[in-house]
């Protein structure tokens, strides 16, 4: 079996797992993470205090990467964690919850309405965590396709929808869900 060569950049070496390895990112020995007292995520990184900072998945729908961004709330990457699964306990439960936010997708079992007015598409669903109406913006962006009839539905406010398999909804939401994609 042949496998073809990441190429070497002075960003990245090789490990052991033939994982790259970013010469920036940092060790979960060297992360502190947590919550204060408002709920907002801190890090601190070899001795260096940072407040608010949102995490970010390197591969958020494809599958767990071996690091994770921590992003400022001027939008600027201020660690980039390997292997965050070896964090303490402390830092890994307050990561992990972060995340679960971040990433945490409504799952629709069933489309009742699609209307749309000047471009914007108002959805009426029902899901896992109950009735929601939410408009989509931008289709193409917004709405995605992936293996399987899966889709990811991103709207206007940022709160993402799946739909596991598109053919295992009922007929009348296939129809409405085609009409979007």
């Amino acid at each position: 079996m042949s496998t073809t060569a990441m190429p070497q950049t002075p960003d990245t070496v090789k490990n052991d797992q033939d994982t790259p390895k970013l010469d920036w990112a940092v060790t979960a020995d060297r992360v502190r993470i947590w919550r204060d007292e408002t709920h907002i995520l801190n890090i601190e990184v070899d001795g260096e205090l940072h407040a608010d900072v949102r995490p970010r998945r390197v591969f958020p729908i494809s599958g767990k990467a071996p690091y994770v961004s921590l992003i400022s709330e001027k939008e600027s990457e201020v660690a980039l964690i390997l292997n965050p699964e070896d964090l303490d306990h402390s830092s890994s439960d307050a990561l992990d919850l972060a995340l679960g936010r971040t990433y945490h997708r409504a799952i629709i079992s069933r489309v009742d309405e699609i209307s749309e007015a000047m471009g914007v598409s108002m959805w009426r669903v029902m899901t896992d965590c109950g009735y929601a109406t939410f408009e989509v913006i931008d289709r193409r962006q917004h709405i995605r396709l992936l293996p399987g009839g899966r889709f990811i539905i991103t709207d206007a406010d940022g709160n993402r929808f799946e739909i596991p398999c598109v053919y295992d909804l009922d007929p009348m939401s296939q129809r409405l869900v085609e009409t979007e994609t």
